[in-house]
């Protein structure tokens, strides 16, 4: 009997919170719109749904809501029960980096420039954008592009020295392919 008490007690306070998420967002609070739109994307306490969770990240990124506009970009760019939108997913991933210095923004942006996706293709701004999520977000992906780049002189200048330092941070920080490659390239014949 305790169990089912127990159980409803549950029941009961997810109903309620989940009720006061969607009263606030349709009110207006950019907050609850994105909680709620990550809500339905996830299946966490609502059942999954994608068109809302598109509908609620949109109020919410229409108001600037930094985490809601990735999450539409990301959406758009991997087209993971959407439509692919590479030019809109662009746009909304330029606007997470620049207006809130995203790193997972620039690292978006990076991939973008370099295959020409949602945008013309431009390695010089491709590597500058893995450098930025690299250098300032120490993103271990970031720095392995980076590394790789660098060591190989792929649409960059060869910098040996630099590649193995990127690779061997991105394997510091827990990159499986960059411990890989370091054995490949037999690296350690470039450490000073």
């Amino acid at each position: 009997m305790k169990k089912w008490i127990f159980l409803l007690l549950i029941a009961f306070s997810t109903s309620s919170f989940c009720q006061t998420y969607i009263r606030d967002a349709e009110l207006g609070d950019k907050d609850a719109q994105y909680r709620l739109g990550r809500m339905y994307e996830k299946a966490d306490r609502m059942p999954k749904d994608i068109s809302k969770a598109l509908y609620w990240y949109s109020l919410a990124a229409d108001q600037n809501q930094p985490k809601a506009i990735q999450a539409l970009a990301e959406l758009y760019f991997y087209g993971v029960e959407v439509e692919r939108k590479p030019r809109l997913a662009f746009t909304l991933f330029t606007k997470s980096a620049e207006e809130f210095h995203n790193i997972e923004a620039y690292y978006c942006l990076a991939e973008m420039y370099f295959t020409g996706q949602g945008t013309t293709q431009d390695y010089n701004k491709a590597f500058s954008y893995y450098k930025k999520a690299a250098d300032e977000g120490n993103l271990a992906k970031a720095q392995y592009k980076v590394g790789v780049m660098l060591f190989e002189g792929n649409y960059v200048k060869e910098n040996k020295q630099e590649g193995v330092r990127y690779i061997k941070l991105a394997f510091n920080n827990g990159y499986p392919n960059a411990y890989e490659y370091w054995k490949e390239k037999q690296m350690w014949k470039y450490e000073k």
